[in-house]
């Protein structure tokens, strides 16, 4: 993905106070489809390194390359729905996550949000939150977004209410990477 930059952005992230409405209103906007829910139970550090337990409601778009990202905002965490709106963060893909995190620190972007070892969103010029997201770790529900040549690219798994994921046809270039 070298000199390809804004190749490697593949999200935008959105905080919204109610995931359903959010969800409802952001589809017939953009005429977007969404995976199931997810919930993701972590510990996330805010800037000055306070440590929360939170239970993220998370889905994201169907379709690729790009996706929007939409979760049930937290108050009073790093989650909360911005003043400004419910845009939150630009997420783009990292070759090299260790040195990419070191890269950003470097600059003088300091994390804004973090839960290790693979969550890092940082603060970097004009307050815009930024997302690097390691390409070295398999991320089963977006697999369909990773870009074509990641070994993790592919059909993605996706969650069932009810029972096991559901596994999506493969595409033929999945199929020619087995």
């Amino acid at each position: 993905m070298e000199g390809q930059p804004m190749g490697k952005i593949w999200h935008v992230g959105l905080a919204v106070p109610d995931l359903e409405r959010g969800k409802a209103e952001i589809g017939e906007l953009f005429g977007l489809t969404w995976r199931p829910v997810v919930v993701r139970s972590m510990t996330i550090k805010d800037a000055e390194g306070r440590a929360r337990g939170v239970d993220v409601r998370v889905t994201f778009s169907l379709g690729s390359p790009f996706a929007v990202e939409l979760w049930q905002e937290i108050p009073g965490t790093p989650l909360a729905t911005p003043e400004a709106g419910w845009f939150h963060h630009l997420g783009y893909w990292a070759d090299d996550y260790a040195a990419e995190r070191q890269r950003l620190s470097d600059l003088g972007h300091p994390p804004f949000l973090s839960s290790d070892p693979t969550l890092l969103i940082s603060r970097g010029p004009g307050n815009l939150l930024v997302e690097p997201c390691d390409l070295g770790r398999d991320q089963p529900y977006l697999r369909d977004l990773y870009p074509a040549d990641s070994a993790y690219f592919g059909p993605p798994v996706l969650p069932t209410e009810n029972g096991p994921p559901v596994l999506p046809a493969r595409t033929p270039a999945a199929e020619e990477r087995q």
